[in-house]
């Protein structure tokens, strides 16, 4: 008799605990699917720095430039690949609005951001990719940007033209790089969250390249 009362109990405490797991609400569920619809086939979100992403085949080589674009930042404000002139360097990390990686480095961007800003040479923007891919994706863009009330320009950015044939050849998020004046991507991309030593580490590094070839 105990024992089918230890029992019983053990079996009440699991309903209770499975009773208990978070739920997503739907609008959670529907955001990430919408945001997945903007990512190519085989994109991660990742919040490991250590291991390599085993890139899926993609048509076409990787650009090494950005190309032509427009974008609009958190107050409206256009932004194009010929503010990058204004800079030795600009450091630019990709995000979307369902990428919870994403998300939650950025309350620290603020401090990586304006330590590198000390120098008047470098710059650094977030590139939202999927901002306008509906109304949507452009409220969550405004919603998460305003919870976390960058010190930065954060852009929303409409995945076409030259632009989009680089965000094809990215499959982890979040990722940042780095483009000298003439908007070249210089180094390798800094996978994962950008607060760690080590990447810290890796981003400097990138933004030298980029001094040293906005300055041949």
């Amino acid at each position: 008799m105990k024992n089918k009362i230890v029992l019983a109990l053990m079996l009440a405490g699991i309903l209770v605990a499975c009773g208990q797991k978070k739920e997503e609400k739907p609008e959670e569920v529907k955001q990430e699917a919408i945001s997945q619809a903007e990512m190519p086939k085989g994109a991660k979100i990742t919040n490991d720095t250590e291991t390599p992403i085993e890139a899926p085949k993609v048509e076409g080589e990787k650009p090494t430039t950005l190309g032509t674009f427009e974008a609009k930042d958190q107050e409206g404000k256009k932004f194009t690949n010929e503010d990058f002139k204004n800079y030795d360097a600009t450091v630019i990390n990709l995000w979307f609005t369902g990428c919870s990686a994403c998300i939650e480095e950025m309350p620290e961007l603020n401090k990586v951001a304006d330590d590198l800003k000390k120098d008047k040479k470098v710059n650094f923007i977030t590139l939202c990719t999927d901002a306008e891919y509906d109304q949507s994706t452009m409220d969550a863009f405004k919603r998460i940007v305003g919870e976390n009330k960058p010190s930065y320009q954060a852009l929303g950015i409409k995945q076409e033209g030259e632009i989009k044939k680089y965000l094809d050849h990215v499959f982890a998020y979040p990722t940042t790089i780095v483009v000298d004046k003439n908007g070249n991507i210089v180094g390798e991309d800094v996978v994962g969250a950008i607060t760690s030593d080590d990447q810290i580490a890796k981003l400097k590094a990138n933004i030298d390249l980029a001094k040293e070839a906005s300055n041949k």
